[in-house]
């Protein structure tokens, strides 16, 4: 069973706030971004010196998600070929989709804890990120979802709505769902 956890807020305030967590349990931090119509991705690790660097994956369309891992990862062309979670074990590793934003919308950032047996150390990561960002000044939780976020005048829309097999504008596509859902 995946244990869920969703956030809207900036990506540039998410890796700041998640940075020092990620620094007391040894933790990384990975964008996966497709390199290609084949399916090749690449992996690029968040460095705190190049933060404006990571959060502008966010914006690329050939983004696809992240992850925190605390699997020391070694091998990065295997990873480019099979992808993250095809070799490595889900019990190292948080899985987090969204983050993206625009003038109109911000994307839920949301994090799945993959393995029903986590190990103990992204456990614990986990637990100390969730409290972390909890811990944020004007965070608010939202009284029927089941999210967290910070007040913005933008909509908040599903996590990775932009991987539901459109060719439409991720946003447009999503906007115009939630449109006629009313």
């Amino acid at each position: 069973m995946a244990i869920y956890f969703n956030i809207s807020m900036p990506v540039m305030d998410f890796l700041t706030e998640s940075h020092k967590t990620m620094l007391s349990h040894e933790v990384k931090l990975y964008a996966e971004i497709f390199v290609d119509a084949q399916g090749e991705r690449q992996y690029s690790a968040f460095e705190s010196k190049e933060i404006e660097l990571f959060a502008s994956y966010f914006d690329d369309t050939a983004y696809n998600s992240f992850f925190f891992s605390c699997y020391p990862i070694q091998d990065i062309k295997r990873l480019n070929e099979f992808g993250y979670f095809f070799h490595v074990a889900s019990s190292d590793s948080i899985e987090v989709n969204g983050g993206r934003e625009t003038d109109k919308s911000r994307e839920l950032i949301q994090m799945r804890m993959i393995s029903k047996n986590p190990n103990k150390q992204i456990q614990s990561f986990y637990r100390a990120l969730q409290r972390d960002l909890k811990k944020i000044s004007g965070l608010q939780k939202h009284p029927q979802k089941n999210y967290f976020y910070l007040p913005t005048e933008k909509i908040i829309i599903p996590a990775n709505s932009h991987s539901q097999h459109t060719r439409d504008n991720w946003e447009d596509f999503c906007l115009s769902r939630m449109e006629s859902v009313k």
